[in-house]
């Protein structure tokens, strides 16, 4: 049963007095998702927390997680703090002239309660619009400092919402492969999109490769050598029981979990040859959904739990089809390109993310497609790209690629603008998945 660690609150947000005590009538701060250019990004300013003085590191640290998201968000820049023109002295208030004089669209303030305390900290965060001269939303939270970054990126989430109508990426883990103590094993990992915060889901010292966590965040599916071959286990993080759902000497590897969480795609070798399999987790009964002489691997739902995704050798060359979980004929999605793998359907369901190389280019990158197969575009690119994977909201990619012989996280826009490097803070990470936070 999970246990929530974290209170939020909301407080009233309040309609500000203008400049000479005029109301100053200005266009609401608004962002377009669809339309924000990466070269004319506004200005947003997190001027030093009230209270902050009593745990300067713990303020940096808030402070440079709410900077972070805001930049890697790509809807802002974020003002040099040396121009900052003042240090409000309330979280309610601002002197709204000189911010806008400055050329900030948007403050977040805040305020730390026993920060230097032994119990629960208090942490209440504010965004003020400038241009309207008023506080646009607030929060307040309350749970152990050691949770102060989820605190912040929540609040973040908050803000993004606030201009965009959506959903935000920040308060979310990423499920991804980190190597163990041992020598040559593999632990399955959740850890914050930012690489902070990670924790061991599987390390036992074996090799565990491809997690996949049921949209509940009950069942994990993963590979597993554990019995010497690689077969498919699914784990209950809430009891610990764990089944094993393949058997025999062929690879088997977990692919996608159905939206409502009853159907889990794998692919699996018999008789020398992947194909795509479902898992039923209600009747218990795996059905076969590919039988093609070709290699079927790398499944992943649509948002509409009945088509799915795959890559497919039988035209000669890796390409990516679609097909149902009624077995129907697969549908060949992609045509350009000699090398197209490791599709992940979008949860807003328009588009698919995937891997590819084009005809004229040696090096592989990172492409989008149209669910019809329409409009293929490369966003990214990089050493040897990873499997690409969606944010919760849809709006985001992340992807790992190496350089100089180091694995590199990459976080950027569904379109490939403001990709930006995640921080090497976590542990070396294989991404798998990306979720929505399920516990707190």
């Amino acid at each position: 049963m999970q246990k929530r660690f974290l209170r939020c609150g909301s407080f009233v947000a309040l309609l500000l007095v203008g400049w000479c005590g005029c109301v100053v009538a200005q266009t609401r701060m608004q962002i377009d998702i669809e339309k924000q250019s990466s070269s004319e990004l506004p200005a947003l300013a997190v001027p030093p927390l009230l209270g902050e003085t009593a745990d300067p590191a713990l303020g940096q640290q808030i402070r440079g997680v709410l900077q972070q998201d805001m930049r890697f968000s790509g809807l802002f820049r974020i003002a040099d703090p040396a121009t900052y023109p003042e240090v409000p002295q309330t979280v309610e208030q601002l002197q709204y002239a000189s911010w806008a004089a400055l050329g900030v669209v948007a403050v977040i303030t805040g305020r730390m309660e026993n920060a230097a305390g032994s119990g629960p900290m208090s942490l209440q965060l504010a965004l003020h619009d400038v241009a309207q001269q008023r506080l646009r939303v607030g929060n307040n939270f309350n749970g152990p400092k050691i949770r102060h970054r989820e605190m912040a990126h929540r609040f973040s989430d908050v803000v993004y919402r606030e201009l965009t109508g959506e959903a935000g990426p920040f308060d979310t883990q990423v499920l991804c492969v980190s190597p163990g103590k041992s020598k040559g094993s593999k632990d399955i990992v959740l850890m914050d999109y930012d690489g902070y915060g990670a924790r061991p889901l599987v390390a036992d010292g074996g090799l565990n490769l491809s997690p996949i966590l049921s949209p509940n965040g009950t069942l994990l599916a993963y590979t597993s050598y554990r019995s010497g071959n690689p077969n498919v286990s699914l784990r209950n993080l809430l009891t610990g029981a764990e089944e094993r759902l393949t058997s025999g000497i062929g690879l088997a590897m977990a692919g996608s979990w159905s939206s409502e969480g009853r159907y889990l795609a794998l692919n699996h070798t018999i008789d020398g040859n992947s194909e795509i399999f479902v898992y039923d987790t209600k009747s218990k009964q795996m059905k076969r959904i590919t039988d093609d002489w070709g290699i079927d691997a790398t499944p992943s739902f649509a948002p509409d739990g009945k088509r799915m995704a795959f890559v497919s050798d039988r035209s000669g060359s890796p390409q990516l089809y679609v097909t149902d979980i009624q077995a129907s004929a697969p549908i060949r999605l992609t045509y350009e390109g000699r090398y197209n793998t490791a599709p992940a359907w979008s949860p807003r369901g328009e588009a698919i993310v995937f891997v590819g190389r084009a005809d004229e280019d040696r090096s592989m990158g990172v492409y989008t497609i149209r669910a019809d197969g329409g409009s293929q575009n490369r966003i990214g690119g990089g050493s040897n790209p990873d499997k690409p994977i969606w944010a919760p909201n849809g709006r985001f990619v992340m992807y790992t690629s190496t350089q100089g012989g180091s694995s590199q996280r990459h976080m950027m826009h569904e379109d490939g603008q403001a990709n930006h490097l995640l921080p090497a803070s976590g542990p070396a990470c294989l991404t798998s998945q990306w979720v929505a936070r399920t516990a707190r």
